[in-house]
């Protein structure tokens, strides 16, 4: 049982690193080539739109992104724990069932997470703002967030598995 137990959390560990894999590699699809561009100020700069008038209006920024974001994966949080915990009551599975309920969970995470960071891709694509390293910047600290947030989720896992 030991051995299971061990390939179980080996399991969890692996779908978090799944999940930062896509999203780096969705960055780096979305964003090559295009790190020349400079604005100092561009965490502020919005990138502009026009609405069916014609008439340009302010879209997203990168705070704007990462606020969004942060929010849909903080509200999600506590919804997935409890369907973690239901579906745990009826594993049929053992540790490995737990952790593949576990992994699930948190890959609705990363799909949000995922999401927020294609969008400050487009942003800093489409509207030309900043540098790459800024983007780089914001889409960690939406990383941050999904990671701290999946952590519980594992500690969930973590305390059923015991």
């Amino acid at each position: 049982m030991g051995k299971e137990n061990n390939k179980s959390k080996k399991g969890l560990g692996g779908g978090v690193i799944v999940a930062i894999i896509i999203v780096i590699v969705i960055v780096a699809i979305g964003l090559n080539g295009n790190s020349d561009k400079k604005d100092k100020d561009s965490s502020s700069k919005k990138s502009v739109s026009t609405d069916s008038k014609g008439e340009k209006k302010a879209d997203k920024t990168y705070q704007s992104i990462l606020d969004e974001y942060s929010a849909k994966i903080r509200e999600a949080t506590p919804g997935l724990i409890d369907e973690y915990n239901a579906e745990a009551q009826t594993n049929t599975n053992g540790l490995t069932g737990l952790a593949e309920i576990s992994n699930s969970k948190i890959s609705k995470l990363a799909e949000i997470s995922n999401e927020g960071v294609e969008k400050m891709a487009s942003l800093h694509l489409v509207s030309g703002t900043g540098e790459y390293s800024e983007y780089e910047e914001w889409a960690k600290k939406l990383m941050d967030v999904y990671t701290e947030e999946a952590s519980k989720i594992s500690d969930a896992y973590i305390n059923s598995a015991t």
